[in-house]
């Protein structure tokens, strides 16, 4: 079970880092799965789920090549997919990379370009570092 510190420090993330405007009651109930089922054989390391309305799909190793791949857009489609299954609000898609800043806007203009998505799936690409400890240490089942 997670620390509350840990907990506000992934609340903190997904408010500022991410820019979700959900009222504070929502935060009030958080799970984190590790591997999830859902998205096996997909590049996402863990789905947090907040409050049943937001899901966040966290990637620690970003895309490498420059490119969304197949795979991003698989697991793009897997969280519209689930979102709408369990019905939540949102998806959003985190990935890690040290050169976060110069390569957003390139990934940005490729998942604009992804037919099937709508204006509740989004894609982020932050430094690893402002990714939550909770998130971020190494798993193990």
């Amino acid at each position: 079970m997670p620390k509350p510190e840990d907990m506000q420090a992934l609340k903190s993330f997904v408010q500022e880092g991410l820019g979700c405007g959900c009222p504070e009651e929502v935060f009030s109930k958080i799970e984190i799965e590790k591997n999830p089922v859902a998205f096996q054989g997909l590049p996402i390391d863990c789905l947090v789920r907040i409050g049943d309305r937001l899901l966040v799909g966290i990637c620690l190793l970003g895309p490498l090549n420059g490119k969304l791949g197949d795979d991003i857009v698989q697991a793009l489609t897997v969280g519209k997919q689930l979102r709408d299954g369990i019905g939540f609000n949102r998806f959003r898609l985190v990935f890690t990379s040290e050169e976060a800043d110069s390569i957003a806007p390139l990934f940005q203009e490729q998942f604009d370009s992804i037919s099937g998505l709508d204006d509740r799936v989004h894609l982020h690409v932050v430094r690893p570092s402002v990714i939550p400890a909770v998130l971020g240490a190494p798993w193990s089942d």
